[in-house]
Formats: structure tokens, C-alpha cells, sequence
């Protein structure tokens, strides 16, 4: 019943902005990833700047009326959110420095030399948060699964063959999260040397040891991602209802 009350928002939802409740649950799914970025660039990085401009642009989420405008104010809150993290020091043991590359030792772009987007990391933080992300959507992929959705179908990311549209959707609020757990590690202790390697691309990659020490974290994202896949179900069992509601009454 799930599944086939999902199936009709998601196949809507991220065609155009006729499906309202596609729009409110993309919209308020944008909002909280956004306060997250702000609550990051406040607290963790302390740049009020920063934090107001993207406060600015929750009030312009508030007003937009298409997934597409959604996916735009997004963006330019992206840039404005990573650009902050630009030149935040990445510290290595003092034995470490005569290996490690140069370019390792700010956070520098979150977009990739390599790729034109975050794939293909060529630091260690952008690798380390590659990773986690990537463990995030995982435990995404496995709330929706548990309370009967289909991870597959999304409002906000378009259906593709090769992505589980609603796991990238229902981990967008807890990105930040992460954001915060791998800033404060980049504050308390170093990264250490021979825990990445440089492949002949100049990419960056982990070493299974530390690999497996990030999946570790598996659980806590699980915890925070649970509530938000708990809310969409909430919020997409009343717009069924209501749409079916609509229905009958129209016999």
C-alpha cells in the first residue's frame, strides 16, 4: 500500500510544480539542509556572514514555487556554504609534512579538478566526506526501505536508473550533520599521512583501515536520518489520503 501510494506523488513530484505535495515535502527537505549549512557556517565555522546569506536564501526557498527554482537557490547556497571551507587548515603530524602534497593541506574546492563536481576527490577532507555521504545514503536507502518506500522514487532528485532518488532526497537534511562531525575532527587531531594515497589522476583515495573506521559511523547518521524518513512517510500518508479523500468525493 506504500509503495503504490508513493508511486503516484513520486511520479509527479519530480515532473513539474503541479504536485503540490511534492513541492511542500521538496521544499521543507531544501529548507532543513539549508539550516544545517547555516547552523555549520555559525557555529562551526563562525562566518555570521555567511550564516545570514544563507539565511536569505531559506526566506527565497520559502517563496519558490518549482522543484527547479528549489534546485537553483540550492546551489547558489552551496557555493556561497563551500567557499567558507575554502581555506580551512588541514593539519598532518610534523613527520608526516615531507609527504604530504601541498594542495592537501586547506580544504580548498569541493568541486574536483578531475570531474567538475565533488566525485573524484583530490584532498583528504573532500575524500573523507565523499565517503561519509556515501554511508549516509546508504542508511538512507535502508530507512526508506524499512518503513515501506520505495528508495528508488523521489521528489526533489530525478528518477534515474543508477541513483536511489528518495535515499539522496531523505539524507539532504542530515549532510550538515556530517559537514559538522568532519569539521570538528579537522580541529581536534591530525589526519594522518598513511591513512590516504594519491592515485596516478591525482585522486584521492582512502585506505581500507580508515575506510573502515569512517563506516563506523553508520549508526549515528542512521539515528538522524530515521526521523526525517519518519516525517515524509507521515507527510506523504496524508497527502494520500487526502488526494484519495478528493477522489471519492468527486464520484
Amino acid at each position: 500500500m506504500a509503495l503504490t501510494a508513493f508511486g503516484f506523488l513520486g511520479a509527479n513530484a519530480c515532473s513539474a510544480s503541479v504536485n503540490k505535495p511534492g513541492l511542500r515535502l521538496s521544499r521543507e527537505l531544501v529548507d532543513r539542509k539549508l539550516a544545517g549549512q547555516q547552523n555549520v557556517a555559525m557555529d562551526g565555522l563562525g562566518n555570521e556572514s555567511v550564516a545570514q546569506t544563507i539565511r536569505r536564501f531559506r526566506s527565497e526557498i520559502a517563496e519558490a514555487e518549482t522543484i527547479d527554482s528549489f534546485r537553483q537557490i540550492e546551489a547558489k547556497a552551496a557555493k556561497v556554504y563551500w567557499s567558507s571551507w575554502r581555506s580551512i587548515p588541514v593539519m598532518f603530524p610534523r613527520k608526516d609534512l615531507p609527504r604530504v602534497p601541498e594542495h592537501w593541506l586547506t580544504f580548498g574546492s569541493r568541486t574536483s579538478s578531475l570531474t567538475s563536481s565533488p566525485r573524484l576527490a583530490t584532498n583528504p577532507v573532500n575524500a573523507i566526506l565523499n565517503y561519509l555521504y556515501a554511508v549516509l545514503e546508504a542508511e538512507s536507502r535502508l530507512a526508506a526501505a524499512t518503513l515501506g518506500l520505495d528508495p528508488g522514487i523521489g521528489v526533489l532528485h530525478l528518477d534515474a536508473p543508477s541513483r536511489d532518488s528518495l535515499a539522496c532526497d531523505l539524507m539532504e537534511p542530515i549532510r550538515s550533520d556530517v559537514d559538522a562531525f568532519v569539521l570538528d575532527w579537522l580541529k581536534r587531531e591530525p589526519l594522518l599521512r598513511n591513512s590516504f594515497f594519491e592515485q596516478r589522476d591525482g585522486s584521492c583515495r582512502l585506505m581500507a583501515p580508515f575506510a573502515s573506521k569512517l563506516s563506523q559511523t553508520a549508526p549515528s547518521w542512521a539515528k538522524l536520518v530515521a526521523p526525517v524518513a519518519e516525517w515524509f512517510t507521515q507527510e506523504l500518508s496524508k497527502s494520500t489520503i487526502s488526494h484519495h479523500g478528493d477522489w471519492d468525493l468527486n464520484e
